[in-house]
């Protein structure tokens, strides 16, 4: 079933470049498992990183090929430069 995630993540302080290096790759790897990712914000007055992807298949059979890609397995390192995180699924809302 189609699906969408909010993340966000709280960057350990003056990692920021170190943790985007990472997560510019893990998204070419999120893509080649046919999500797509929908925004990118960062706050970095409260080191905080939010973004949104969304699979337009089943996610969770997604998901779970992505997260056993060696190349995705190589980039858990990104655990490194995070204090904490939060991870919803969510539903879009079409507000004019």
């Amino acid at each position: 079933m189609a699906g969408t995630e909010l993340k966000r993540y709280f960057i350990k302080p003056d990692e920021w470049d170190e943790f985007l290096r990472i997560l510019r790759r893990i998204a070419v790897v999120r893509e080649r498992h046919g999500f797509r990712v929908l925004f990118t914000f960062a706050d970095r007055e409260l080191n905080l990183f939010t973004w949104a992807i969304r699979h337009g298949g089943d996610f969770d059979q997604a998901a779970e090929a992505y997260y056993k890609d060696p190349e995705r397995v190589e980039l858990e390192i990104v655990g490194d430069y995070i204090t904490d995180y939060e991870i919803r699924r969510v539903e879009e809302l079409k507000i004019p």
